[in-house]
């Protein structure tokens, strides 16, 4: 990217910073303001009423903005200095900190900066030692701010879908994006996704609980040109599900990964398809990507009691066999884990497989044995040999099914041979101009990386809150058609305590133990207090949030 285009970049995500989408003029002089110091500059008073006259001036648009900030010189550390100089008498010393307060915020009543906005930004700053500002360090501080702004606004930036260029001056449009049918949402938040023609690749995968914590497939996409492309997630239960209670929440998480191995987050499937699956779409440039899959813990959570019902795996008359309701689970397994749907086990899905159920990789002896012993086609595992695979290890252990119970209950099954503690889902990548590719990398918790993508989502989508007016304490609420996330943000340095009471809500469901909880949040982070769902799919729901400081 050529400075020329950096810069572009960098103006268009000011603006955004101030309206949603650049079809929005700058309507007064404070936006116009706001903009340019988003974009890094420092407009003067002076240069401000030269350009937005209050008899003629009626908007700014974008073209009109990027003209402004060209006029504008980048600030730089010398100009801060100079001003510094200019206002304190010191550019590199110490002034008081009363001086400091009244020279920077004034006797006026209806001031810019409160004394609670200065303490604040002195203590962020960390710029004040025995009573005293340090003048160079602030300077330092406040370039080092400026440039922050620019990065996280063309951050935000990234992660806007569908910005177009749309201004009520030109009625010029360009769309980063042209999908053949681009349908409009319905009032029930759903669309209904047109892909014919497109290419397409799938894998299945599944959520497992885990002691605690949740695992998943993830997967490495990769991307030949650049294009239109969507992904799809979507749910699979092999059981029955309960009246009125919907499938297990399945989103995925998508970043783009660098030659180096960065990944950076560009966007999640936060559209609901008619069909139940959750989507996401943009035009993707060349490379490889990761998809993380996603679920939010409301429904897929420890089971409070083991089923009373149980199944037998195994019968002995003659000789020892497999029970037919065993042998119908054992299909069922066989079909999750067949990821690429080809109907045998390759070495890597049967790899995963094992690794699940035992903790231990298949070795290259373990596989040739495999290969040997049981019905095999192309080299890879049948649903024949699956089964005898299982018919064996009943033989060896004399009919005993302990053992067989392990791998059950590893992935996900009851004593009733319900799987109640996993997820299947299948994961689809379509592209409009080239076939894209997916692998699956690994079983395993989307960690710190998944964590900060999903704070960050709600965040992008919610209006922050302060919680009972305290300047470093703010609340994210999002609601959607679907789904409903609460995160709290301390901006402080020490931890703090809040209670986050959602007990009057009504049809709701907390990925918590209990709707009212409080969480303790470190300081300088952002903690999801709580994901919720429809209790009951199809019936009203509202959410109703309380939150208040614990002492």
């Amino acid at each position: 990217m050529d400075i020329e285009e950096s810069r572009q970049k960098e103006l268009l995500a000011a603006y955004l910073c101030v309206k949603p989408s650049v079809a929005e003029d700058l309507c007064s002089a404070e936006e116009v303001k706001r903009a340019l110091q988003y974009a890094g500059l420092s407009p003067t008073p002076a240069f401000l009423a030269q350009h937005w006259q209050e008899d003629t001036t009626e908007s700014v648009t974008f073209e009109h903005f990027c003209g402004l900030a060209e006029q504008l010189p980048d600030i730089s550390i010398d100009d801060i200095e100079a001003l510094f100089m200019k206002v304190f008498g010191t550019a590199d010393g110490k002034v008081e900190e009363d001086d400091f307060k009244r020279l920077v915020g004034g006797d006026e009543p209806e001031r810019e900066l409160s004394d609670a906005d200065l303490n604040y930004i002195l203590q962020e700053a960390n710029v004040v030692s025995s009573g005293s500002v340090d003048c160079s360090k602030l300077c330092k501080v406040i370039l080092h701010t400026v440039n922050e702004m620019k990065q996280l606004s063309v951050q935000r930036l990234e992660e806007r879908s569908h910005y177009q260029r749309i201004n009520s001056k030109t009625f010029t449009r360009k769309k980063r994006e042209k999908f053949a049918n681009q349908d409009a949402s319905s009032g029930t938040g759903q669309s209904t996704l047109d892909l014919e023609g497109w290419n397409e690749a799938d894998l299945k995968g599944c959520f497992y609980l885990d002691k605690g914590s949740i695992l998943a497939h993830q997967y490495s996409m990769e991307v030949s040109c650049l294009g239109p492309t969507v992904v799809r997630m979507k749910p699979k239960s092999y059981m029955k599900q309960e009246a009125g209670r919907g499938p297990v929440d399945t989103l995925s998480y998508i970043f783009r990964e660098s030659h180096e191995g960065m990944r950076n987050y560009i966007g999640y499937t936060d559209q609901r398809d008619s069909d139940g699956s959750y989507f996401w779409r943009d035009t993707l440039k060349e490379g490889r990507y990761v998809v993380i899959p996603y679920t939010s813990g409301c429904r897929l959570r420890e089971r409070l009691q083991e089923s009373e019902a149980t199944i037998e795996l195994v019968e002995r008359q003659s000789k020892v066999q497999l029970t037919p309701e065993f042998r119908l689970v054992l299909e069922e397994i066989f079909d999750q884990v067949d990821l690429d749907s080809n109907g045998r086990l390759s070495r890597e899905e049967f790899n995963l497989y094992n690794w699940r159920t035992s903790g231990e990789e298949v070795q290259d002896d373990e596989w040739a044995v495999v290969q040997a012993n049981f019905d095999v086609q192309d080299g890879e595992l049948t649903l024949n040999g699956f089964l005898a695979l299982h018919q064996l290890e009943a033989e060896d252990n004399g009919g005993d099914s302990e053992d067989l119970w392990v791998s059950l209950d590893a992935m996900g099954y009851n004593r009733a041979g319900r799987q109640d503690q996993a997820a299947p889902f299948t994961l689809s990548v379509f592209s409009q101009v080239c076939q894209p590719t997916l692998q699956v990398s690994g079983l395993k918790s989307g960690g710190l990386l998944l964590d900060k993508a999903v704070v960050r989502s709600i965040m992008e989508n919610a209006d922050p809150v302060k919680i009972k007016n305290m300047i470093d304490l703010i609340k994210y609420e999002y609601v959607g058609d679907h789904r409903a996330s609460v995160v709290v943000q301390n901006k402080a340095h020490s931890k703090v305590t809040v209670r986050v009471d959602c007990s009057q809500s009504l049809n709701v469901i907390t990925n918590r133990p209990s709707l009212d909880w409080t969480v303790e949040v470190a300081g300088k982070s952002a903690i999801i207090a709580h994901q919720l769902l429809p209790s009951r799919m199809g019936e009203n729901w509202t959410v109703v949030c309380v939150e208040s400081l614990v002492k």
